[in-house]
């Protein structure tokens, strides 16, 4: 009876604890309801390391070949603008607090990583790995991961410098 019991706790404990289902995806992360071609995208940002965050209005747009775009803060001052292509991602204008050779470096590749995960010719892009659980594309490549979830919203963890990007579609 002792038995009996504690082999329909083991199965109980397994069915609800049963790790979710994980598919591998070639899904594009930027599906179209993400972003429009011909016009600007917005986007309100946060960008959190620790208890210390950042947030404003993040404006990009896809001209030919590359990403261009800019972040503002909520009070309107102007953090950085960008251009990111598939082998190189350029801050410029960047804001004095933020014109650090490390902040830079650290932001542009994040930024590049975000903007072209899709891209064929951006190679750290073709060894990522991508996942669909439960309605949420997830893209992992080393300390990067990318994650889109079933409601538009967009997060990206650089877990080597502990920063958190989150990003939600702003409708005009």
């Amino acid at each position: 009876m002792r038995f009996l019991l504690f082999v329909s706790f083991v199965l109980a404990l397994s069915v609800g604890c049963s790790p979710r289902a994980i598919i591998k995806s070639d899904q594009q992360f930027w599906q179209p309801q993400l972003r429009d071609s011909l016009e600007r995208n917005n986007y309100r940002i946060t960008i959190s390391r620790g208890e210390m965050n950042l947030s404003g209005i993040w404006v990009v747009r896809q001209m030919n070949e590359s990403w261009r775009g800019t972040m503002i803060n909520e009070f309107g001052l102007k953090i950085f603008d960008f251009i990111c292509t598939a082998s190189r991602c350029e801050l410029i204008n960047v804001n004095a607090f933020a014109d650090k050779w490390y902040i830079k470096r650290t932001i542009a590749g994040d930024l590049q990583f975000i903007l072209e995960i899709d891209n064929p010719d951006y190679k750290k892009g073709r060894s990522a790995n991508r996942d669909l659980s439960d309605n949420t594309q997830i893209i992992v490549r080393k300390h990067k991961q990318l994650q889109r979830f079933a409601n538009g919203e967009m997060v990206m963890t650089n877990k080597k410098r502990n920063l958190t990007y989150t990003f939600r579609r702003m409708e005009e």
